[in-house]
């Protein structure tokens, strides 16, 4: 049960790495991407079919990731007990997707502060599961 666990918490990571790469291939695009000249065409194109993909998935990524991160809790709470910083990365994401549903379902202001609380707590989710796998 334990190594299904893990699986889990590979699932949750490469869910988030997905879900994260949707802000870093934007921010790459709109600061540098854009600049390229025309004789790099055929490497943008490239670029941006990828970018497409990944803002394409980025909804499902966050939500199997939620759905990982449950079944991962649970399984590692009835083996090892209370991991603090797997609780306060867990609360993180939770948050984070909480956040995502309300822009994606309820609040489609793509300016407003939700937007900005869920992209910076992207990155402490960052430095929360480093945290939680050093640890």
């Amino acid at each position: 049960m334990k190594d299904f666990a893990e699986l889990l918490g590979w699932i949750i990571a490469i869910g988030y790495g997905i879900a994260f790469a949707n802000f870093l291939l934007k921010y790459i695009n709109r600061k540098y991407i854009v600049k390229v000249p025309k004789s790099y065409k055929k490497y943008v194109d490239y670029y941006r079919i990828v970018m497409r993909y990944v803002i394409r998935y980025h909804k499902l990524a966050g939500y199997a990731a939620a759905i990982a991160l449950i079944t991962h809790f649970f399984i590692m709470y009835n083996i090892e007990g209370l991991s603090i910083t797997g609780l306060a990365a867990a609360i993180i994401m939770l948050v984070i997707i909480a956040l995502g549903a309300y822009g994606a379902f309820i609040n489609k202001n793509f300016k407003g502060s939700w937007l900005k609380i869920h992209r910076n707590l992207s990155f402490l989710l960052l430095i929360s599961i480093a945290s939680h796998l050093l640890i």
